[in-house]
């Protein structure tokens, strides 16, 4: 029970820590017009440390607070989100969490569902064309981007994790 609560506020000062990011900090610039997406490092991260399922239900969370914010009335967020979600949830399974290349290729395909996902919402929604060498540069770019945030953002709560994780420990056994 104590666990799951923990879970839970790991999430959401993470969540909050990312959107204050995203807003302010990264929104105003881009790289080589392509801006960073933290809100979908949470979603691999979420995703990967809890599993299909509490990734899936904080995708689809993530999502729906992030169309709020961001004013997207049609859903494009909650349905990307939540569908990366379940697929890094399930890639859970096989990641294993010493190896630095299975981050590396988790978020490669996570950011690439993301950017295909998106692709064809747009191309449905606002009956817009959009090309091809669009899409590729939109993910290689991003996906070069999202390995190198991914490795921090893991990382940061791997530590914080491993350290509440030990204080809980010392507190429970007394010393």
């Amino acid at each position: 029970m104590r666990r799951n609560f923990l879970t839970g506020i790991y999430i959401a000062i993470l969540l909050f820590t990312i959107y204050i990011l995203q807003l302010y900090l990264i929104n105003p610039r881009e790289l080589f017009g392509i801006k960073p997406n933290l809100i979908l490092i949470v979603v691999i991260v979420v995703s990967l440390w809890y599993g299909v399922h509490v990734g899936g239900i904080s995708s689809l969370l993530i999502g729906f607070l992030t169309d709020i914010l961001f004013g997207s009335n049609n859903g494009m967020f909650t349905i990307s989100y939540t569908i990366v979600g379940i697929i890094v949830g399930i890639l859970n399974d096989n990641y294993r969490k010493e190896s630095k290349m299975s981050l590396v290729y988790v978020t490669i395909i996570a950011t690439f569902s993301f950017e295909i996902v998106q692709f064809f919402q747009y191309i449905l929604l606002y009956k817009v064309g959009l090309s091809l060498v669009y899409l590729i540069k939109q993910i290689v770019i991003s996906s070069l981007l999202n390995i190198v945030i991914v490795y921090i953002v893991y990382s940061l709560m791997y530590n914080l994790s491993e350290y509440i994780e030990e204080r809980i420990t010392k507190k429970s056994s007394g010393f």
